[in-house]
């Protein structure tokens, strides 16, 4: 099929950004911190090549098994994401904060239950097709990755948790291609593809390479660093503890008696 000369150009600067948005990870030593997170721009940068070389030189069993093979492991590389930047969020200290697990799990399930009440609640174009069936299958991920984004967003702010700098800026990249995807998806299963179906895939690559630059900028410039507590503020903390200390003792004390 002849790609159009937006679709080509599209198709190179998405590859350059990606490219350099791993070159980012790498030499920003971001990759420590995000791991699946560089993991899955590394399959972006992999991808496209390794599918153009099946689809040219291998058969086309090959290249259907190699595309839907990929297509599973970017989506779980997708909520492998989103599950690093919760447990980041709301794992601060290395532990989870109080209630912030349970409130995250419900609120997983619970999206998890409504995406596909919708997905295959939707009265479809093509009812009875694969295409139909391969629609509703990304629809439904398009939702599950947006649902446990929100999850993670609601348990942080119900709990009062504050977000790093470079935590934020990815969820923000990542919440701008998220619900654009699920709108474009959304689209394609209740309208079908053919309604403006390559404008529908433009507005999607270009919100993802929206999101691809503002990595790029945000991840290539230092973390600030946290607010440190004044030694004044920390002597009184420390006075306010030994206190309590003292009080829960005498509290222990007059008990046994």
């Amino acid at each position: 099929m002849q790609l159009s000369l937006l679709a080509q150009a599209l198709w190179a600067a998405g590859s350059c950004e990606v490219l350099a948005l791993l070159l980012v990870l790498l030499v920003r030593r971001r990759w420590q911190v995000f791991p699946f997170f560089t993991a899955y721009i590394t399959f972006q940068v992999l991808d496209n090549p390794v599918l153009y070389s099946i689809h040219r030189w291998g058969g086309t069993s090959v290249y259907f098994w190699a595309y839907w093979s990929g297509a599973l492991l970017d989506l779980s590389l997708q909520l492998a994401v989103v599950l690093e930047l919760a447990r980041i969020v709301l794992k601060p200290t290395g532990t989870w904060v109080r209630d912030a697990r349970k409130m995250f799990i419900l609120l997983g399930i619970a999206g998890a239950v409504v995406a596909a009440a919708i997905t295959f609640g939707l009265n479809p174009v093509r009812p009875t097709t694969l295409e139909n069936w391969i629609e509703k299958g990304n629809l439904f991920a398009a939702m599950l990755n947006a649902q446990l984004f929100v999850a993670m967003a609601l348990s942080s702010t119900r709990l009062g948790l504050a977000w790093r700098h470079h935590v934020m800026r990815i969820a923000t990249g990542w919440a701008l291609w998220a619900f654009v995807g699920l709108f474009v998806e959304g689209a394609y299963s209740y309208l079908g593809p053919q309604w403006h179906g390559v404008a529908l895939d433009n507005i999607r690559i270009i919100a993802y390479q929206i999101s691809t630059v503002y990595w790029i900028i945000t991840l290539w410039l230092p973390e600030p660093k946290a607010r440190t507590i004044s030694p004044e503020m920390q002597s009184y903390l420390s006075g306010l503890q030994q206190h309590l200390n003292l009080g829960l003792q005498g509290i222990s004390k007059v008990e046994r008696r």
